[in-house]
């Protein structure tokens, strides 16, 4: 219906997701199981007035200074540049690499590996 509300999401850390999921099995609250969502995991069940939870927990987190919504426009840049079909952690890695070499000064534009004897 116009002007209800589907579903409520709430971010949690890694570690409360995963005590949620097994949480959940115990008390046999149905859920739909963990959702790959390529950046993040979801898992969906309801709660006793039939309102519809997600518990949501990123597979990342931001460097300094930059929030989660950064590295996911980054990592979109990313993908879509490359032609793949959705957001995953090589995007995520790489995005997390550009936000911070952009923002941060170098002693040195030749940035490759050195020997170090």
């Amino acid at each position: 219906d116009i002007g209800c509300v589907h579903h409520i999401a709430f971010a949690v850390s890694r570690v409360t997701f995963l005590q949620a999921v097994a949480r959940l099995d115990e008390r046999g609250i149905k859920h739909s199981g963990v959702k790959d969502r390529g950046f993040m995991d979801s898992i969906y069940f309801e709660d006793p007035l039939g309102l519809l939870i997600e518990l949501a927990s990123y597979r990342f987190e931001p460097p300094a200074g930059f929030t989660h919504a950064d590295v996911l426009m980054e990592a979109h840049k990313i993908r879509v540049a490359r032609g793949d079909y959705n957001i995953a952690e090589l995007h995520l890695a790489d995005a997390i690499q550009a936000l911070v070499e952009r923002s941060r000064e170098t002693l040195s534009d030749e940035r490759t590996a050195k020997n170090p004897y």
